[in-house]
């Protein structure tokens, strides 16, 4: 090979990798729209460290997407952490003892997320009446009995924030997510529009 030859496939690898990088530094599109939130009326600081468990039939989507909801905290100045770590998707953890560990690991605040209807996301949030749906006991057993999506270009999902000391549900949203583009990027979108929407209440850091 010339070394005319080597300088352009030189050049050519170096626009390649460019290009790589200018595409994971671009921020995805944010194709979610929140259709109802609830947040408790009681005043509350901040939250100190955040525990995200993504209720996923598929073990790499719950990894995947706890990953990305970390990653996104972290970058706001947030200290989090993947539920994964404590409840892993291939062996059973009792919910005590899941949150016993939690509480150990000095999180205050837990964020579950899971798949809901076309219905559910175009109803308003319920305030918590019976304590089953008020209490992170109501939803726990959805982190091994996950509920599946629609197969559809549209992603319904609701997202809870349960303070950890008391298992009180003290933030709801839904949203509707477009996936016309990648999952990744659909993700990504669902993801920031979630952490604005905590961040603008006063719940994490901005």
């Amino acid at each position: 090979m010339s070394e005319r030859e080597l300088t352009v496939k030189r050049i050519i690898q170096v626009l390649s990798l460019v290009a790589v990088v200018a595409a994971a530094g671009t921020p995805a599109i944010s194709q979610t729209v929140l259709t109802d939130v609830w947040k408790d009326k009681a005043p509350r600081g901040k939250a100190t460290k955040i525990a995200v468990v993504w209720m996923a039939p598929a073990p790499q989507n719950r990894l995947l997407a706890e990953n990305e909801f970390v990653r996104q905290l972290k970058e706001r100045g947030n200290i989090a952490m993947p539920a994964y770590v404590v409840i892993p998707p291939d062996k059973f953890v009792e919910r005590d003892a899941a949150v016993a560990k939690i509480k150990g690991l000095g999180v205050d605040v837990l964020l579950t997320l899971r798949a809901i209807d076309k219905k559910t996301a175009q109803t308003s949030v319920p305030e918590p009446g019976s304590p089953d749906r008020a209490r992170l006991s109501g939803y726990y057993s959805m982190v091994y009995d996950a509920p599946s999506r629609d197969a559809s270009d549209t992603a319904y999902v609701e997202a809870n924030l349960f303070d950890v000391s008391t298992e009180q549900r003290i933030w709801t949203a839904r949203s509707v997510t477009k996936v016309s583009v990648t999952d990744q990027q659909a993700l990504a979108g669902l993801v920031t529009s979630l952490i604005d929407r905590l961040a603008s209440d006063g719940l994490i850091l901005k």
